[in-house]
């Protein structure tokens, strides 16, 4: 279980990663329509939600597997998917752009 709690957050961080050059230097936009606005209009704001705020509730959802295991393991392998996902997306998006500037 602690491997999945690791992949969600090192995928959390890749994901605000890849968000952070995709939006200063390439021209990209946030995919989560949650944060789009708040990506564009208060950097700061967002990177201390998705940098500090999405890996404590990661770690929370974490500490509920004794209590609630199934939920638990549920949630932390949706969100581990859902971030996986958002990073692939981006890295199908910068190779269509790699392409097309070249």
């Amino acid at each position: 279980m602690r491997i999945v709690l690791f992949l969600a957050v090192a995928a959390n961080s890749l994901d605000l990663f890849v968000t952070t050059l995709g939006i200063h230097w390439l021209g990209n936009r946030e995919g989560n329509p949650l944060l789009a606005g708040m990506a564009q209009s208060n950097w700061p704001a967002f990177v201390l939600v998705k940098g500090v705020l999405v890996p404590l509730l990661i770690w929370r959802l974490y500490k509920y597997r004794d209590r609630s295991p199934v939920l638990a393991r549920a949630g932390l392998a949706l969100v581990t998917v859902a971030l996986t996902v958002a990073v692939g997306q981006w890295l199908g998006w910068m190779a269509g752009v790699i392409r097309i500037a070249s």
